[in-house]
């Protein structure tokens, strides 16, 4: 049998907390986008990257169908590199507006950005979004 001070172990310390190592920078990511031309539906629909629908809306945009492209088009904190019209090196700032092409027109549209991505959220245009780019390059 033990003895009652056999059986006492002394305290353990607690664990030193571990320091969290700070997370990796994740690079930016890198995207290439063609606006091959200016127009408006006839050349968004022929689905060969995105247009430049600025004549239309009175706004510097860029347009593609959601199944042409507009679905990876990526998100905020991105730079991308558009050849083409528009040519240069843009940073995704995220969606400013979703408009419905039922209910709001060009004056919907924001202004103040170097220029704007639309494409229709799963193709349905009353979700068209607005994505902002600002010219880094």
């Amino acid at each position: 049998m033990r003895s009652p001070s056999a059986a006492r172990t002394a305290p353990r310390a607690a664990a030193a907390p571990v320091a969290a190592s700070p997370a990796p920078a994740q690079a930016a990511t890198l995207f290439n986008k063609n606006v091959w031309t200016s127009g408006f539906q006839t050349e968004i629909d022929a689905c060969r990257g995105a247009v430049n629908v600025t004549g239309r809306y009175g706004v510097a945009v860029i347009a593609e169908h959601w199944s042409c492209g507009g679905s990876r088009f990526p998100g905020a904190g991105s730079t991308i590199t558009l050849s083409g019209v528009n040519s240069g090196t843009y940073r995704v700032g995220g969606i400013v507006a979703v408009l419905n092409v039922a209910t709001d027109g060009t004056s919907n549209i924001p202004r103040g950005y170097d220029l704007l991505y639309q494409t229709c959220i799963n193709g349905s245009s009353a979700t068209m979004s607005f994505a902002a780019l600002t010219r880094i390059g």
